[in-house]
């Protein structure tokens, strides 16, 4: 039998295969509860496709935004259903962090959802702003909206992390 470290190896697979996540002998395992993950968890694989496609959604419509104030236009039905569609967007990922939240690791919860209820209220008051506003100052709103919560999301990413 060939050992690694005093462990039974088992061949055709990288050292430390079937040993203790952390590294700590099973004899040592009560003097420490817990470890630091070292490979990215599902959770962590979620929230990475879950930021790229909040930053698809915003740049879109920030963009948008942009050139409907640029061409002097009001905000239309559909640029109204795409800051309604970030808005959800924003709702589900607060869904989906109260429901994982316990099992983060160091996130303070009163910045991480002060972030992310601030970025829903930006939305929230920038589509009321943009129905109610008829001249081309309605898209520039949500343009504004648009800048402000891409850096909330790219801020939640980090507090995330």
């Amino acid at each position: 039998m060939i050992e690694i470290d005093g462990h039974p190896a088992i061949l055709g697979r990288e050292p430390g295969y079937g040993q203790d996540p952390c590294g700590i002998s099973p004899a040592k395992r009560h003097l420490r509860t817990s470890c630091p993950l070292a490979w990215p968890t599902k959770l962590t694989r979620v929230f990475t496709v879950f930021t790229i496609v909040l930053y698809a959604a915003t740049g879109i419509l920030t963009l948008w935004s942009i050139i409907e104030t640029i061409r002097n236009r009001p905000a239309g039905k559909a640029l109204l259903g795409g800051a309604a569609l970030l808005l959800l967007l924003l709702i589900v990922q607060l869904i989906i962090s109260i429901a994982t939240f316990g099992s983060t690791h160091d996130v303070d919860p009163l910045l991480y959802f002060g972030y992310i209820i601030t970025a829903i209220m930006v939305m929230a008051l920038a589509g009321f702003w943009a129905f109610a506003e008829l001249s081309r100052w309605g898209p520039g709103v949500l343009a504004a909206a648009g800048l402000t919560v891409i850096v909330m999301i790219e801020r939640l990413d980090q507090i995330w992390q």
